[in-house]
């Protein structure tokens, strides 16, 4: 009995010498500080793209100028389920989320985006019907798909700036 005893007493008393020389109270063996967001391991995004070379087509019955952009990222799984978010850069300090509207040409009009498997389309159009302005070629646009297995509602992300999303979801700008 005795000798049971001893090996108990033994044993526990390595197991705790183990626990004190795994555990340290500088932190630098473990984790330090406030756990911060969760990330967005899915999140995909584009690289700034150019603009492409327009055509004249009608959506819907309004005419504008159209730019087809290559986005194999974009697929059906994400058009059921996930978010796709577009932007324009016109420069370093001036990016805006599509759709966008402005005086371009002296003219109301807006630039919006369409997402189609496997493409992304931006679409030019005048609030008055009288013809299309193009998109400047220094203009750039970048795509950020948010799957659908990201819990999160689109709405979230389109009340929020370039600048918050890249945050939100740790994309560099």
């Amino acid at each position: 009995m005795k000798s049971i005893l001893k090996i108990g007493s033994f044993l526990m008393i390595f197991a705790l010498a183990l626990l004190n020389n795994s555990c340290s109270d500088d932190g630098a063996d473990g984790k330090n500080g406030i756990d911060g967001a969760t990330g967005t391991a899915n999140v995909i995004y584009s690289e700034w793209l150019s603009m492409s070379t327009s055509q004249n087509v009608t959506i819907d019955g309004t005419s504008g100028k159209a730019y087809d952009f290559a986005a194999p990222q974009i697929t059906a799984d994400v058009m059921a389920k996930g978010v796709v978010l577009s932007y324009l850069k016109f420069d370093e300090t001036n990016i805006f989320p599509t759709p966008y509207t402005s005086i371009a040409g002296g003219f109301i009009n807006t630039i919006t985006s369409i997402p189609a498997v496997g493409n992304l389309k931006l679409f030019r159009f005048r609030h008055d019907a009288g013809g299309t302005v193009s998109i400047g070629s220094g203009v750039e646009v970048r795509y950020v798909i948010i799957p659908g297995g990201v819990a999160a509602k689109r709405s979230v992300y389109e009340n929020m700036s370039y600048k918050e999303v890249c945050a939100a979801l740790h994309i560099p700008e």
